[in-house]
């Protein structure tokens, strides 16, 4: 059975979060360009969660801010590509984002309100902290109730379980019970 040959970009995704010194080792230099390319994009990812694809790759044709070579707009759309696929659409934790900003917002507007003795804003403010960390919520419990019990109907046929019937049964129990019984009477010592 012949392995698969790995993609360029499967290559560099076994090697995306290694040190370049070590990455030398299993990339070629062209590998290690796509590889420094698709590092900076995810910086830029985890900096801003909500940046459109189009915006990323405007960012890998103009070379990364000049930290690297720009590449065409079609060499581009393959990076991002594959970026989303390496390391999942950071765009699935922009509500985190959301309530991160909402709370770090209601904060300085406390500290504001607070500096000018404003007991409106200052309320205003820990009602939206309250309500985006659910701080007036009881921790999510599992509701019992949704629970359904796996349906299994009891059967004799081994068939079920792959197994091959055996042939009398009753007549190899008999057989195996007098088996160890002989071998019991055998080992068996009085005290």
């Amino acid at each position: 059975m012949a392995t698969k040959e790995l993609s360029v970009y499967e290559k560099v995704e076994r090697c995306l979060y290694m040190p370049v010194e070590e990455a030398e080792k299993y990339l070629t230099k062209e590998q290690l360009v796509i590889k420094n390319r698709l590092m900076l994009c995810v910086s830029v990812l985890l900096e801003n969660p909500l940046k459109q694809d189009t915006e990323v790759v405007n960012f890998l044709m103009g070379g990364c801010g000049g930290a690297c070579d720009p590449v065409g707009q079609s060499q581009a759309y393959r990076d991002v590509a594959a970026l989303r696929k390496m390391v999942g659409s950071i765009q699935l934790s922009s509500k985190a984002w959301y309530r991160y900003m909402i709370v770090e917002g209601a904060k300085e507007g406390f500290e504001i309100a607070k500096s000018k003795k404003d007991g409106k804003g200052i309320a205003a403010c820990l009602d939206k902290i309250g309500k985006y960390t659910r701080a007036d919520k009881d921790d999510d419990s599992i509701d019992w109730t949704e629970m359904i019990p796996p349906s299994m109907e009891p059967t004799d046929d081994v068939s079920v379980l792959k197994l091959d019937p055996i042939e009398n049964l009753e007549q190899e129990r008999e057989s195996f019970r007098a088996l160890f019984k002989k071998n019991l009477k055998e080992k068996a010592e009085d005290v």
